[in-house]
This record gives structure tokens, sequence and C-alpha cells, in this order.
């Protein structure tokens, strides 16, 4: 298990990376990993960080007595790089699940999806069917899309880890939106799997807001 939390909540507006804010009584993050650590105690979790921010991230850990074991990698310039150097701990003959960190509210079932496929296909990427109306902007002109036909991409992705530790030995390339496009790049198909819509990334204020409803609905 890997997961990404090189954020730093310019978005927000926060006075430190999103990825740290509390949210009912516990960080982002520490939301994040402990669905993994939940679904599988045994799951070994990988946390990249930026460098800068991994003595505010320990700090945490121990103002919200945060046991929940895993080991922590330093962070590069881009999400690419940051997972690059998280690949160096993952084992080669094995499955690994690539994580946005700030997406706290993935449910099991979407997770075991993921894995399934992944040991199955060899990938394997969760997806929503847009809820709205969406449209393609051309200059000054737009067209109507079929949103039948197009998927919004979460996290967790699933890969055979040797597969995706050989896609990012290749350079980073601004095409580059997340694991599985890497993945593309070099030929592999990807497998598409149901996700579940209140996995949403953590991006502007509201999003909080929503996490915080979320929460609220699944401990009622």
């Amino acid at each position: 298990m890997l997961i990404t939390a090189g954020g730093h909540g310019r978005r927000l507006n926060a006075a430190f990376p999103k990825q740290f804010i509390p949210v009912s009584g516990r960080t982002l993050l520490m939301r994040t990993i402990d669905v993994f650590h939940d679904f599988d105690p045994k799951m070994k979790i990988v946390l990249v960080i930026p460098e800068e921010y991994i003595p505010l991230w320990k700090d945490l850990c121990t103002e919200f007595d945060f046991q929940t074991e895993h080991q922590i990698v330093r962070g590069g310039s881009e999400r690419f790089h940051s997972v690059q150097n998280g690949l160096h701990h993952i084992p080669s003959d094995s499955i690994v699940l690539i994580h946005d960190g700030v997406r706290p509210m993935v449910r099991p079932d979407t997770i075991e999806r993921v894995i399934e496929t992944t040991l199955k296909k060899g990938n394997a990427v969760p997806c929503v069917v847009p809820s709205q109306t969406v449209r393609e902007i051309d200059g000054d002109n737009s067209k109507l899309l079929d949103r039948r036909k197009l998927r919004l991409i979460q996290t967790p992705q699933g890969f055979r880890s040797n597969l995706i530790k050989e896609a990012y030995n290749q350079e980073f390339q601004k095409i580059f939106t997340d694991d599985a496009s890497v993945l593309e790049s070099l030929g592999h198909k990807i497998n598409l799997v149901d996700g579940n819509y209140s996995n949403i990334k953590v991006t502007h204020p509201a999003d909080i807001k929503m996490v915080e409803a979320l929460l609220k609905i699944e401990f009622d």
C-alpha cells in the first residue's frame, strides 16, 4: 500500500497542507491510513510526504496518539517522483495499491474490487459515471458530451508491482495525471472497476464539510 500526501493546501487557503487538517478529531491523512489498516491490518503501508513536512507529521502523530504502523518516505518535486520514491519500498513480486492521502472516504468494497481485478488482470482503476451534464470547450464554442461514455477516475489504483515499477522507470511527462496513465504509456490496457461516489478527493474548502457530513452519516 502506497499513500501519497504531497499536497500544499493552496486551493484550501489553509495554514498547512490539506492532508494534515483535522476532521472530527483526526487528520484527513490519519483517516485515510486507517481505512486501509482496518481493511487489512497486515497490509504494509508506505506513506510518501514532502521532506519539509515529515517533522510536522511526526508531531501530529504524537498529538493525536496515532499508532497505526506505517513507513515514511520522502516525497519528490512532482507526484510522479513521490510515487517513484515510494515504489522503491514495495516488493517486486506483489500487488500495490496507490492512493491519494486526501481521499479518506473510500469504501472497503471499492478496495476489494480493485484488489480482485488487479490479481486477475494486472491492474485496476476505480471510477464513477459523472452525475452532471458535461460539455467540452473548444475556443468560444462548446459541445455536449455523452456522460454515459465518460468516467471520473479515483484511487486506490491497483497494479502488479513489477509492471508499475517498470512504468515509473521512464522520465516524467506532463501527460501523466495519475498512475494508470503512466502504465498506459507503455501500451498496457487499463481495467476499470466501480468506485464509490463518496470517495471524493479533498481539494476545496467545501470538501472538508462534505467529509464531515459523510463521517457523521457513517457513524450515526
